[in-house]
C-alpha cells in the first residue's frame, strides 16, 4: 500500500471522504510501522476509540501532552491522540494550532489524520465547517466505498445526500453511477474541498470486495482520472478488510 500511495519519506497525510478513512488511518499506521517508522494518528474532528490491535496508546490532551507523546513514540512507535474522550466510545480531535506544533516539533515521521465525519456512509459530501485539513498536509487522500455504486441517493445511503444531489445534479433515489460518484470525487466542493497545491492528491477507492461486478470500480477509476484534468495524481482501488491472515489488500492502482 505504501508503494501504491507513493508515500514519501515524512508526510502529514489527511483523510477525508467516507467508506474506511479510519479503517486506511490504521492499516496506514501498521504498514509505517512495519517499516520502523514513528507514527501518530488522530483527528480533527471525531473518530472512535481505537482496538489495541489498531492502535497500542492513546494519549489525551492538548500540546502541554507532547512530551507524553514523545515517550509513547520511542516506547511503541504508534500512538493515537486526541484532545478528549466524549461520549458513544469516542474522541475529540485536536485543533489545528496543536497539529502543527506537533508536526514542528519533529517527534513523529508521520502524522496521519482523519479530517472529517461521515457517519459510517460509503460516500458523502463535506459540510460548511468540513473538512479541516491541516495546512501543513502533504498528501490529501479522498476515500469513498465503492458499495455506494448503483445504490439510490437517499439518507440510508449518503451521508448529506441533498448536497451530493445539489453538486452532481443527480435526483434523490436516483442510482449512483460511476459518472456521478467521479464528478462529486473531482468537484472543489465535493472530493476536492479543503485541497489546495503543493500537496500532492489522491483518490482511494475502498470496499472492491463489496462489487458483485468489479467492472464499474475499474470504470470509476479511469472516470476520475479523465476527469481530474490531472490535479489527481493517483488512484487506488482497494479493500481494507482483513483476511484470515489479518492483511489488508491494495488490489489496484491506476496513476
Amino acid at each position: 500500500m505504501l508503494t501504491a500511495l507513493d508515500i514519501k519519506e515524512r508526510e502529514m497525510i489527511s483523510l477525508v471522504g467516507a467508506g474506511g478513512k479510519t479503517s486506511l488511518m490504521f492499516a496506514l499506521a501498521k504498514d509505517l510501522r512495519n517499516c520502523n517508522k514513528k507514527i501518530i494518528t488522530t483527528t480533527t474532528t471525531k473518530i472512535f476509540q481505537p482496538e489495541p490491535e489498531e492502535s497500542p496508546q492513546v494519549i489525551l490532551g492538548g500540546i502541554e501532552v507532547l512530551k507524553e507523546l514523545e515517550r509513547g513514540l520511542v516506547r511503541h512507535g504508534h500512538i493515537t491522540w486526541a484532545a478528549e474522550a466524549i461520549a458513544g466510545h469516542k474522541l475529540r480531535g485536536v485543533s489545528l494550532s496543536e497539529i502543527s506544533a506537533v508536526w514542528t516539533a519533529g517527534i513523529a515521521d508521520y502524522l496521519i489524520v482523519e479530517a472529517d465525519g461521515s457517519a459510517r456512509k460509503p460516500v458523502k459530501a463535506p459540510g460548511d465547517h468540513e473538512p479541516v485539513v491541516p495546512q501543513e498536509t502533504t498528501l490529501f487522500l479522498s476515500v469513498i466505498g465503492l458499495s455506494a455504486l448503483g445504490l439510490p441517493l437517499n439518507a440510508e445511503n449518503a451521508f448529506r445526500p441533498e448536497l451530493i444531489s445539489r453538486l452532481t445534479g443527480l435526483a434523490m433515489n436516483s442510482p449512483m453511477t460511476t459518472d456521478i460518484l467521479a464528478h462529486l470525487l473531482v468537484h472543489p466542493e465535493g472530493g476536492l474541498k479543503g485541497y489546495h497545491p503543493p500537496m500532492r492528491m489522491g483518490v482511494f477507492l475502498n470496499q472492491y470486495d463489496r462489487l458483485n461486478d468489479r467492472q464499474p470500480g475499474l470504470d470509476l477509476a479511469q472516470t476520475i482520472k479523465e476527469k481530474s484534468g490531472g490535479l489527481i495524481d493517483r488512484v487506488i482501488i482497494s479493500q481494507l478488510k482483513k483476511t484470515s491472515k489479518n492483511k489488508m489488500f491494495c488490489l489496484k492502482e491506476i496513476t
